[in-house]
């Protein structure tokens, strides 16, 4: 015997209509049996709602035309700023795009190398999985993020630590392949097959390298050409902050012109000894 209000429920949900006088019989089946439960199947693509991080967006096509429609989509005010203030950063020469299809020119080559490097900060900035090739040649993944100073990367290897490494301390950015156990430098001869061969991008520092593997080269050029653009920027905004510092605020009285002395100058005149008074003698001593 049922209760009114669970009899209203059943009768509600019934395809035949609540029918008060006829009594009913249910049947519930229950198993404990974890074969009969849902499957759980892994994640095939990300969430298009996630902003925490973005995936490994550099393999293969796949995950190429999901960055694509990644970079399509509205990004929020704040990634809008951190992007149009990312210029260019002063060069002789500027790298050519991977892949480039017909040769272009100067502006334009410069404008598609511009919406390359803004786009790869911003989804550096949001945060991206990466291989690193340890020193002791292991494999591991780590996440790395560009922080909000845009020139400071840091590294979060997964077992507690996370590692900053301030891109103006770089001394070096290059490409290596590896194929076969055997290590060439970019642009040589790679004998044999190439279908294995790993691209490796290495960050080099004063007291420590870092060394990020890719299995296509587009990629790897990719990341090695962005990469030293952010470098590049940020030596460059640390070097315009020095030379503000060094800029006297009041020029030495010394100097007669009105141009600004240099900081060898203001040494040599601060460095000079102050002149002793000479006390006079009487006469006859």
């Amino acid at each position: 015997m049922f209760s009114p209000r669970l009899d209203w429920m059943l009768g509600c949900c019934s395809c035949n209509g609540f029918d008060n006088g006829g009594p009913g019989e249910f049947q519930i089946q229950l198993s404990s049996d974890l074969s009969q439960a849902n499957t759980r199947h892994l994640l095939t693509r990300g969430d298009s709602f996630d902003i925490t991080f973005t995936p490994r967006s550099f393999g293969d096509a796949a995950a190429a035309a999901e960055s694509s429609s990644r970079s399509a989509a509205p990004i929020t005010p704040r990634q809008r700023d951190l992007r149009d203030q990312l210029e260019l950063p002063s060069l002789q020469t500027y790298p050519a795009l991977p892949n480039a299809a017909a040769p272009d020119d100067d502006e334009a080559r410069k404008k598609k190398l511009l919406e390359m490097y803004q786009e790869f900060a911003l989804e550096l900035h949001t945060g991206m999985y990466l291989t690193q090739l340890t020193s002791n040649r292991d494999y591991s993944d780590i996440h790395c993020q560009l922080m909000e100073d845009m020139t400071t990367l840091k590294l979060d290897q997964s077992n507690g630590r996370i590692i900053e490494f301030p891109l103006t301390n770089v001394s070096k950015v290059y490409r290596i392949v590896k194929n076969d156990d055997k290590w060439y430098t970019a642009g040589s001869a790679v004998p044999g097959s190439t279908n294995c061969a790993e691209q490796i991008v290495v960050v080099e520092f004063m007291r420590r390298k870092l060394a990020f593997v890719f299995k296509e080269l587009s990629v790897s050029q990719r990341f090695l050409i962005c990469m030293e653009l952010l470098i590049r920027r940020a030596q460059q905004k640390q070097a315009k902050k020095a030379l503000r510092s060094l800029t006297p605020t009041f020029p030495p009285q010394h100097v007669s012109n009105r141009q600004c002395p240099t900081p060898r100058q203001v040494h040599d005149v601060l460095s000079r000894p102050a002149p002793t008074p000479t006390t006079p003698t009487p006469e006859g001593q």
